[in-house]
C-alpha cells in the first residue's frame, strides 16, 4: 500500500508539471484554483443561506467523490503501467481522464451551489390562528 501512494504522489507532482508546461505557470494555477473553488463552493458555500443545505445536499458528496475518482484513476494507471504499457502515451490518456474528471466534479460542486442558491425558501409554516376567549366580548344570552 505505501508504494501505490509513493507513486500516486509521484505522479501527481509529475501531472502538475506537464499541466505547467501544456498551460503556463498562470493556466495551471488557474486550473487548479477552479477545481478546488468548485470542490469547495459545492459544498461550504451552502452554508451562506439556512435552506441551501436541504435543497442540494448531494453537494457535501461531491468532493468525497473526487478523491474516491481520482484514486480510481491512478489505481486503474498503475495497474496499466505494470502490465507494460507504453509510459508516453498512459501520461497522455491518464492525464485527460484526470482533468475531464477533476472539471466534471468542479462543475458538479458548482451545480450544487447553484442550484441552492436560486431555490426559493420555504414558506414559513404558520398555523391556524385563533384568538383567545377573552378577546371578543359576547353579551349574546340564551
Amino acid at each position: 500500500m505505501a508504494g501505490f501512494f509513493t507513486n500516486f504522489f509521484d505522479e501527481l507532482g509529475e501531472r502538475r508539471r506537464r499541466l505547467r508546461k501544456s498551460l503556463g505557470d498562470r493556466g495551471q494555477a488557474l486550473a487548479s484554483f477552479a477545481v478546488l473553488a468548485g470542490l469547495m463552493l459545492g459544498s461550504l458555500g451552502l452554508y451562506l443561506k439556512p435552506w441551501m443545505i436541504g435543497v442540494s445536499a448531494w453537494g457535501f458528496g461531491v468532493p468525497v467523490v473526487f478523491v474516491i475518482g481520482y484514486l480510481l484513476i491512478e489505481w486503474r494507471r498503475q495497474a496499466d503501467v505494470e502490465r507494460g504499457g507504453e509510459a508516453e502515451a498512459l501520461a497522455t490518456r491518464y492525464d485527460w481522464t484526470a482533468r475531464l474528471f477533476a472539471l466534471a466534479c468542479a462543475l458538479a460542486g458548482c451545480a450544487a451551489f447553484v442550484i441552492a442558491f436560486s431555490s426559493e425558501p420555504p414558506a414559513p409554516h404558520i398555523e391556524e390562528w385563533t384568538p383567545p376567549e377573552s378577546a371578543v366580548s359576547v353579551d349574546i344570552s340564551p
